[in-house]
């Protein structure tokens, strides 16, 4: 019969554990942020030529690195981008992660392009912080529906939306005064033409 353990050492040696993982998950940050850098002087010293290979990504697919060619280039952009361009302390990314890093880096660049300096460093503080509490599918929709607000000066809620229990379609929930004039006139001259219809 096995021994059962008691409450007080199953935590103990559960917060052992965690602590353990999360220290991993820190070294694993660091290191794809080295291998970042390493890549990318790869890369850019031309060293894949004097290990015998023609290209860069000749080297990454056909040597023993066992990883794909866009998985390199995720590493190099992340260094190059967090750690050179915007001069983040590595410590601080590593605790970020890899794949909070990449989610974001697509915004990064666009908010790179349209604002300048201070207002820049602001703007990525703020999706940092975002990337850090949301989960990755509520920090993709927040940007995409912060994007479509662009040019408007009143904020309008985005339309929920659900799967109907009776039927399987998608149901939109939306105050009528949000909706554009005209798609309201669509929605109402398909509504009319196909009355008696099963959709």
């Amino acid at each position: 019969m096995p021994l059962v353990k008691s409450p007080m050492l199953l935590g103990e040696g559960a917060f052992e554990v965690h602590q353990i993982i999360l220290s991993l998950k820190k070294e694993m940050g660091m290191a794809f942020l080295e291998m970042g850098k390493l890549l990318k002087k790869v890369r850019d010293e031309g060293y894949f030529t004097v290990l015998g290979y023609d290209s860069f990504p000749s080297y990454i697919i056909n040597s023993e690195l066992g990883f794909k060619t866009r998985t390199a280039y995720y590493y190099i952009e992340i260094y190059e981008w967090y750690v050179e361009k915007l001069s983040y302390e590595r410590q601080y990314l590593a605790d970020l992660g890899q794949d909070k890093l990449m989610r974001l880096l697509p915004t990064i660049k666009m908010e790179y392009a349209r604002l300048s300096f201070p207002k820049l460093k602001d703007r990525i503080e703020e999706l940092v912080n975002e990337v850090k509490e949301l989960r990755p599918v509520d920090f993709e929709k927040k940007y995409k529906d912060d994007q479509k607000q662009e040019g408007h000066e009143e904020y309008l809620a985005p339309p929920e939306y659900f799967r109907c229990d009776k039927c399987g379609k998608w149901k939109l929930v939306i105050p009528l005064k949000d909706c554009c004039p005209d798609f309201l006139a669509e929605v109402k001259k398909y509504t009319i033409d196909n009355e008696g219809q099963k959709l």
